[in-house]
């Protein structure tokens, strides 16, 4: 899939998803439920793929461990 979006729509976009990515890496330290967890690490790497190509501030930071 490829979006074409102007530089205000990539900044918004880029925006929400860092503040999603931020609130899922809190809730993945917050989690005590291993299977729950390993769900969330799938999805915060989704999400830090989708970053990376939008670039920002979040994209250069390491995924949970």
């Amino acid at each position: 899939m490829e979006l074409h979006l102007t530089d205000e729509q990539a900044e918004l976009v880029r925006g929400v998803l860092d503040r999603a990515w931020r609130d899922l890496r809190y809730e993945i330290a917050d989690t005590d439920n291993s299977r729950f967890k390993a769900e969330l690490r799938g999805r915060e790497q989704v999400m830090h793929g989708v970053l990376d190509l939008l670039g920002g501030p979040l994209a250069d930071q390491p995924l949970s461990s």
